[in-house]
């Protein structure tokens, strides 16, 4: 065996979106260190599922890390001596490094995301069993509280009743008052919204705009409409733990601190595109707003023109209904246009500038920093690292 070569051992779910990122980021910064050998479990069509071969298995491969999923194997794996690795579920792990993310941040901008839609009746669908879940629920709810508007809650059942949900989720969505903007602590309790509203009948996106969380695209476009959802990027997160384990020391007991994901992105699909303001002017303005900021600079006098009130009363509803001005509102729009193009897009930024209608890089370059803080190209380095 080459001494100099570090092998890790990789328990992760092959199936799940998430575990795919985080294997794709710690192969991705293999690329870039020296080489590294990865263990990964075999299908489970071609070896039996049993946790006491795979610990043979693990055992005798003798790993210089393990990375895995929350499981009843934990610490056996714990007392092979080295780094563990562990993306938790029900609660932080001792003993490990766990892979987790900034759950606050994610309910934050759920809430966001829906306020400004202009909505008034939220709600959350998750369990306060999982650690995640519940941190996510606490902050979309405290941030929709502090501004006084509706929040409604629901429980999920998890294990042997996992698969009646829908029909307990359906009493719960036709109670709640329409318009109303649901997020689910994942994609997969998303999906049992989007059920549920087939169930009772409910409109998705006009009378319910669900949101879901992690992205995973099999989901997301499984049902009619397609679901929005909340992108953790698991493949920086992989690319962290990646430097993680080449920063590891001799002393490997040492390493107590745990990996937290924070780059977040709002992936808007069918489910959450609705604008849920009453006031039917300001409805047209915003609708103008969302249709034509994305591609090109927009006049605050032009969405003024697509409407029938004059500018001071356009900006007055604008400011009781949405707390936020015209000219801010384009920008909002715009500047998500322009993020989501320089995360997904592999075009050259020069081009990018064009295409959204900046005269020239420089210009483009210039807006954007004076939004953001930072370059187009600092920040497409913080999503691509």
């Amino acid at each position: 065996m080459n001494k100099s070569l570090k092998r890790i051992a990789l328990l992760l779910d092959k199936s799940g979106s998430y575990d795919r990122g985080l294997i794709r980021g710690i192969v991705r910064f293999s690329s870039f260190s020296s080489p590294w050998e990865f263990f990964l479990e075999a299908p489970n069509y071609t070896v039996p599922d049993e946790k006491k071969r795979l610990l043979r298995k693990v055992r005798s491969w003798k790993p210089d890390c393990i990375v895995m999923n929350e499981s009843s194997l934990i610490a056996e794996f714990i007392d092979l001596g080295v780094p563990v690795f562990v993306t938790p579920s029900n609660k932080l792990i001792k003993g490990v490094i766990n892979i987790i993310a900034d759950d606050d941040k994610i309910g934050e901008l759920g809430a966001k995301y829906f306020i400004d839609k202009g909505f008034k009746n939220f709600g959350f669908y998750g369990s306060d069993q999982i650690f995640w879940s519940r941190k996510r629920k606490s902050s979309f709810k405290r941030l929709v509280r502090s501004l006084n508007l509706n929040f409604y809650e629901l429980e999920a059942m998890l294990n042997d009743n996992w698969q009646n949900n829908p029909g307990l989720i359906v009493d719960w969505i036709r109670s709640i008052p329409k318009p109303a903007a649901i997020m689910a602590c994942s994609d997969e309790f998303g999906i049992h919204l989007i059920e549920s509203a087939k169930i009772a009948n409910i409109k998705v996106p006009q009378e319910m705009a669900i949101l879901g969380v992690d992205n995973d695209e099999f989901i997301c476009e499984l049902y009619n409409p397609p679901m929005s959802s909340i992108d953790q990027d698991p493949e920086s997160v992989g690319f962290e733990i990646g430097k993680y384990i080449r920063s590891l020391s001799s002393d490997k007991n040492t390493i107590t601190a745990n990996i937290v994901g924070t780059n977040f992105r709002i992936v808007s699909r069918l489910s959450t595109d609705i604008v849920a303001v009453e006031d039917a002017e300001v409805k047209k303005a915003l609708l103008f707003i969302h249709e034509k900021a994305q591609s090109r600079p927009v006049p605050v006098e032009d969405v003024v023109s697509s409407t029938f009130l004059s500018r001071r009363i356009l900006e007055i509803r604008f400011r009781k209904m949405l707390n936020r001005t015209i000219l801010e509102e384009i920008n909002r729009i715009r500047l998500d246009a322009i993020c989501n193009k320089l995360i997904v897009s592999k075009s050259p930024i020069n081009e990018i500038a064009y295409s959204l209608g900046f005269n020239s890089p420089t210009s483009f370059s210039n807006y954007f920093r004076k939004q953001k803080n930072m370059t187009p190209f600092e920040f497409r380095k913080l999503y691509n690292s």
